[in-house]
Formats: C-alpha cells, sequence, structure tokens
C-alpha cells in the first residue's frame, strides 16, 4: 500500500482539460470518502486535487472509472489545515440560474441561493448528474407536493425541491456521515420541511407525488422493482446519474412507466418517467 511520510499527506492530482472536472465520476467522490477533493485551473487544464486514505484502491477506481485524463500524480504534500485549504478554493458555481455556494462564500449575484458545507457528501453541484437532476426539477410543478429524496447525499435537491414549493420533503441516504452533512445543510438553509433519515432503499415505505433518485445503474437494477412502489398512481420518477450507454437498460427496468422528458450532459443521462394508472 502507498504510504505518506510522517508529518505528509498523501494527493493524487488528476489532470483533465478544463471542463472535464464536471465528469467526475460519482464512484470517486465515494471513494474518497472520508477525504477532501479542491480544483484548480491552470492554463487550458483543470487539476482536481483528491485526498484518498487508500491511495491504490482510488487510483484502481480510477483505472476503471473510465475517466479521460490528462495524467495523473501522487504527491507527499505537508500536513496542513485543509479546513481553511477548503474555504480558500471553494467557489460559489451556478446550476441553472441557482447560486450555490459555501457558508464563508460572498456573491453579488441575485436569485435563489442554496448553503452548501463543502465536504464528503455528494452533491455540490459540479457533477453533472447534479446538475441534470436540477434542471429536470426545475421544469416541473413541485408546490404542494410530497418529495422522496433517494441517496440525498449533501440534500442539495432536497433542498432544491423546498425552493420550488414542495410541502414535504423525505430526504434518505444510507451513510451516517453523510446524513450528518446533509443535516448540517438543511440546518443552515433554515429548511423546516425536510426529514432527513438514514436507512437502506429498501426499507423505506409510502408513495409520494415525485420521487428523485440520482444514483447508478446497479442501485436501480437491484432496487427498480421497490423504487416503483414509491411512487404515487400518476406520481413521477426523476433519475439522473445515468451513462448514455445505460439508457436503454434504464429505461427497460421502468418499462411500466412513460418517459415524459429526457436531458443528457456529456455522457451523462436524466428521465423524467411517469407512473400509468393501475
Amino acid at each position: 500500500m502507498t504510504s505518506a511520510r510522517k508529518g505528509f499527506k498523501k494527493r493524487v492530482d488528476i489532470v483533465v482539460e478544463k471542463g472535464a472536472e464536471e465528469l467526475f465520476p460519482e464512484v470517486l467522490y465515494k471513494a474518497l470518502s472520508p477525504g477532501g477533493i479542491w480544483i484548480e485551473e491552470k492554463g487550458n487544464d483543470a487539476v482536481i486535487k483528491c485526498y484518498p486514505d487508500n491511495v491504490d484502491a482510488f487510483l484502481h477506481i480510477l483505472q476503471t472509472s473510465k475517466m479521460e485524463t490528462k495524467d495523473t500524480l501522487v504527491v507527499d504534500e505537508p500536513e496542513q489545515d485543509y479546513a481553511e485549504m477548503t474555504k480558500k478554493y471553494f467557489r460559489p458555481i451556478q446550476v441553472e440560474g441557482i447560486t450555490i455556494l459555501a457558508p464563508w462564500n460572498k456573491t453579488k449575484r441575485k436569485g435563489i441561493r442554496i448553503l452548501i458545507e463543502p465536504g464528503m457528501a455528494f452533491g455540490t453541484g459540479r457533477h453533472e448528474s447534479t446538475r441534470i437532476m436540477v434542471k429536470l426539477m426545475g421544469g416541473m410543478d413541485m408546490k404542494d407536493k410530497s418529495i422522496l429524496d433517494i441517496g440525498c447525499g449533501s440534500a442539495i435537491l432536497s433542498l432544491y425541491a423546498t425552493v420550488l414549493g414542495a410541502q414535504k420533503v423525505v430526504a434518505v441516504d444510507n451513510d451516517e456521515d453523510t446524513v450528518l452533512s446533509a443535516h448540517k445543510n438543511i440546518d443552515l438553509n433554515n429548511v423546516s420541511n425536510i426529514a432527513l433519515t438514514c436507512s437502506d432503499l429498501q426499507q423505506v415505505r409510502g408513495a409520494y407525488d415525485i420521487v428523485l433518485a440520482n444514483i447508478d445503474i446497479r442501485t436501480f437494477k437491484a432496487t427498480s422493482a421497490h423504487v416503483m412502489t414509491l411512487v404515487k398512481e400518476s406520481g413521477y420518477l426523476v433519475v439522473s446519474g445515468i451513462l448514455g450507454r445505460d439508457r436503454k437498460e434504464l429505461l427497460s427496468l421502468f418499462n411500466s412507466f412513460s418517459l415524459i422528458r429526457m436531458e443528457q450532459k456529456n455522457a451523462w443521462r436524466g428521465f423524467v418517467l411517469q407512473k400509468k394508472n393501475a
């Protein structure tokens, strides 16, 4: 195993073309837990600086992720105050007219703002699958609707659902640390109508007007039958986290639903599906 010298921390620098950092796979975000990540721009390139606990395992996942890279470097970095460094490098971003920013960020941008404490929870708005979800959600009527957010990560989608007028949001994730991060973000935004729970998807019960599911095809293959039960008759399932090559398989899993809308950003796909009346 690759280990750091005393007083140093192992860092993996992934060099990609500028813009490709938005395609950083969710599986790599999760492989970093509980490590951190930030992105620097250098000329026409972007450097994704990663701090995995297990460098060898992270590099293996990177190799199998099929992410296109220009270079990958393993660096011994002197131990630093990483909380302060996060504050230095995390910048506000805009997704479909929404400004996503950290509590310490300042911005003159007007309009909707969502505060997110950068951390290990997936969902700061940088990933294409999150951007697709936000775009699909923005085209839906969520006023006074009941919403279920499966694999809620940072709770960014749950928070956006409340902005869109949702009456009640249930946010679910099966990782305790992720749920703690989501709880912080809900508090930061002073939102009171999001019920947050740490639970496996198969244990979730109830039926909702709209189910949000930004998860991978493997999870859908294992849980699609149960996910369908969570959508009310004539309700909607909003899906993202699907690569183009898995589009047909995803739609076949939910062939009893009608395809209402599809969006794509680079390699990623998202769908709005409607449950047909029995």
